[in-house]
């Protein structure tokens, strides 16, 4: 799904990415790490927001730096999420359903997975924190892509937010979506996570199976 050879990504003097290698498989991946680590860039580099400053990285077998066709093929939600404050979510999801060239029926389909269908005629800009998090969420499902990528899908949610997600996200996964998940709030995830990646410092520190991970991060 996603292969990654000597990626490296600066901003400036910053180095965000170190010439990281890597590959995923389809599946649900979790990727872990500290804050500035280097996971949310990653997540970028794959949805095709940044271009990388060395290395590759390919996403279905593409570069996904400005590439309009896999953009229609893959699904993003972002945190926090970049939403127009001033549109409706109906008219947000309908704009993006008219570029991956599904009908409404899709959107109702999609909102009805997080619970957002009640609030789809309000302006965002009036939105909580948890709603606009499951209008995000409710995008990157649109229209069953074939990879979704996630960041910290979990934030912004109270508890009874967090069951409610972290149960349509494991429904997802068995149903066999693909999708690479960045998340601090990563134990109610692991149970659905066929690998994980620990991400720090521009580096990746620890891949393998949850079985093979998690002993090793709760030692550190």
């Amino acid at each position: 799904m996603i292969t990654a050879r000597n990626l490296t990504k600066r901003f400036g003097r910053l180095v965000a990415l170190n010439s990281i290698n890597l590959e995923i498989d389809e599946g649900f991946t979790l990727i872990l790490g500290p804050n500035g680590g280097g996971k949310s860039t990653f997540l970028n580099l794959c949805a095709g927001l940044y271009r990388p400053s060395r290395g590759e990285i390919k996403v279905l077998g593409e570069n996904p730096w400005s590439n309009d066709g896999l953009r229609r093929r893959i699904g993003v939600s972002f945190d926090p999420p970049a939403l127009p404050k001033h549109r409706t979510a109906r008219e947000w999801l309908g704009y993006l359903a008219e570029v991956k060239r599904l009908d409404e029926d899709e959107v109702l389909k999609a909102a009805e997975l997080f619970s957002a269908v009640k609030y789809l005629d309000r302006k965002m800009g009036e939105y909580s924190a948890g709603m606009l998090k499951r209008i995000s969420l409710t995008q990157a499902f649109l229209g069953k892509p074939e990879l979704v990528l996630l960041d910290e899908p979990l934030a912004n949610l109270d508890l009874e937010g967090i069951r409610e997600v972290t149960e349509v996200i494991g429904e997802q996964a068995e149903k066999g979506a693909n999708m690479v998940v960045v998340s601090h709030i990563w134990r109610p995830l692991v149970e659905f996570a066929d690998r994980i990646f620990v991400i720090a410092a521009g580096r990746v520190v620890l891949a393998g199976t949850p079985e093979e991970v998690i002993p090793q991060i709760e030692e550190i």
